[in-house]
């Protein structure tokens, strides 16, 4: 049985996609990458180019958390979801990047 993931949206990506949250069904053992690749398919190009640069890396603006706790802290793309968790994505408004 799939498990719910709540999901927040602040910043730049909340206006981007026009959610300020929502939960998201994921399979049991999701890794926050997959998860990431989930919201991806479902808001597409919009929600992709606000949170990751090219190659897959997130923005220097962008921060994922989990549980109030940036991935970063935890295992990164890697940290394995649990049911009722709580992932928020928040996007700063900050002048573009270069490149």
């Amino acid at each position: 049985m799939d498990q719910q993931i709540h999901v927040s949206y602040l910043g730049l990506v909340r206006n981007v996609i026009g959610c300020g949250e929502e939960n998201v069904e994921a399979a049991p053992g999701t890794t926050i990458g997959e998860f990431l690749q989930l919201l991806v398919a479902k808001h597409g190009d919009p929600f992709k180019k606000s949170v990751f640069q090219n190659g897959g890396k997130l923005r220097s603006t962008a921060q994922v958390c989990l549980n109030d706790r940036d991935i970063d802290e935890l295992q990164g793309f890697s940290t394995r979801l649990d049911s009722g968790e709580e992932v928020s994505i928040v996007v700063g408004v900050y002048p573009p990047e270069g490149g």
